[in-house]
């Protein structure tokens, strides 16, 4: 008997926690989840969204997905779209909430309210269409006198006003340049492989291998990979400041500085090879630079900044050191004077230079250390031709017994050139940085000290 009574209290209290499971904990959230929706000015996925329309009384905007998740606005021109901009616009009005009504359903239709409030005319109308075809429609009227809410009305069975913060508003009041793809290039710099210039800036051709970039206009040299990545990344980055010639003529472009000398980059992109071309024209009356691309019809403008670096001189994309010194590998250097040695020294497994020539002698080890540091940092000022000869100093740095730099410095016309075996150019040292480089024997030794001869030992 005390069994079958267990069994059913067992029973009943399952139960109640089932209820209150489903009653008050679950449907507790599913009512809370439904009076949130309630708040919000329309309930959709963003992910469904197809055709967003903003239309003002002076015109209207129309964007649409494109294959691949893409935006493109198609009204009032066709035009890549900034999808994260879009993306955003929608979040804004999902997450928009109407905070409370002014006027019910029953009167909101009469054309002195929607008069009233500014829904006659609205400022600005804002039509969203899904997958399965379904529009929902917003009108946003005057400002409420505090102006501190926008009136609103939605479309459909329950046309009540209602307001929303101010803000919010602010927020969905975009522009087409607001939605508009301003990106000067579309491209990741990762891919780029190969680029070109053209025009009044001079020629300067590039291409990559591996991880460097090798210059071979206006001359053939290594290029330095850190100017070219910051000159795409510049690129990558810079954004249109305004569209200016939506479809320009001939006549016009030719105004706009495209003609003859035109500085011109074109850009190659992976294995294959798709190619992107960047044209400059004439400076505006505001500092700024008309510009356009291949892949897009419109003239636009674009910041001095940009153009600047997209006309520098070549030499400034040039590689500016001279040499490529793997300090930690490097475990013997050669001084001479002309065919005089100065000193040769080595560094044994511990890490410690030791002078072998002239023997006897004690090393500053810290001192070839900082030697060799000062030896890998060597920048070029400037630029010129090798010319060879007898090198007043030359230092030779050796790696198991293999020689992995031999540089040459000369004096001419006052100015220090570093030339090295198998390169053409030589590249102009600052003489400050250069003074720490030209040593003596005596700057490297160690000198013993003296022993005090007048000391008493007690």
């Amino acid at each position: 008997m005390r069994l079958k009574t267990n069994v059913i209290v067992g029973a009943i209290f399952a139960l109640l926690l089932a209820f209150v499971y489903f009653h008050e904990i679950k449907g507790g959230q599913e009512r809370r989840q439904a009076a949130e929706r309630s708040k919000q000015l329309v309930d959709f996925k963003e992910s469904e969204v197809e055709r967003l329309s903003l239309i003002r009384p002076e015109g209207g905007i129309e964007v649409e997905r494109t294959e691949g998740s893409q935006w493109r606005i198609v009204l009032p021109v066709e035009d890549g779209a900034d999808g994260e901009a879009v993306e955003r616009y929608l979040r804004n009005i999902a997450e928009s909430e109407r905070e409370k009504v002014v006027v019910d359903s029953a009167d909101a239709l009469s054309a002195e309210t929607a008069a009233r409030y500014g829904l006659d005319r609205p400022r600005l109308k804002v039509l969203i269409e899904t997958e399965d075809g379904t529009l929902d429609t917003l009108l946003f009227g005057t400002d409420a006198p505090t102006d501190r809410y926008t009136y609103v009305q939605q479309s459909g069975s329950n046309p009540e006003i209602f307001v929303v913060r101010a803000w919010r508003y602010d927020n969905l009041d975009k522009s087409i340049f607001d939605l508009r793809d301003r990106r000067v290039l579309a491209f990741p710099k990762s891919e780029v492989i190969e680029a070109a210039r053209t025009g009044s800036a001079g020629p300067v051709s590039l291409r990559k291998e591996g991880p460097e970039w090798l210059m071979q206009e206006p001359i053939v040299a290594r290029a330095s990979s850190e100017a070219v990545d910051g000159l795409l990344a510049k690129i990558e980055s810079s954004e249109i400041s305004a569209f200016v010639d939506e479809a320009p003529s001939g006549e016009a472009l030719s105004a706009y500085g495209f003609g003859p000398g035109a500085v011109q980059w074109s850009f190659t992109l992976g294995q294959d090879r798709r190619e992107r071309r960047l044209s400059i024209g004439r400076e505006d009356e505001e500092g700024r630079y008309y510009a356009r691309v291949e892949s897009r019809p419109q003239v636009f403008l674009i910041d001095s900044t940009l153009v600047h670096r997209l006309s520098q001189d070549a030499v400034e994309l040039r590689d500016r050191k001279p040499l490529r010194v793997d300090r930690d590998g490097i475990d013997r250097m050669e001084y001479r004077r002309g065919p005089v040695l100065i000193f040769a020294a080595e560094k044994d497994s511990s890490g410690v230079w030791n002078i072998q020539d002239p023997p006897g002698q004690q090393t500053k080890s810290w001192k070839l250390n900082a030697l060799l540091t000062d030896i890998e940092s060597l920048e070029a000022i400037g630029f010129a031709t090798a010319q060879g000869g007898e090198p007043p100093l030359s230092v030779r740095l050796m790696e198991g017994g293999q020689s992995v730099n031999y540089a040459q410095f000369f004096l001419r016309d006052g100015e220090i050139y570093l030339e090295q075996d198998g390169d053409p150019h030589a590249y102009k040292i600052d003489t400050d940085v250069f003074a720490d480089i030209d040593l003596e024997l005596d700057e490297v030794r160690q000198v013993p000290e003296a022993v005090d001869s007048t000391r008493v030992d007690e």
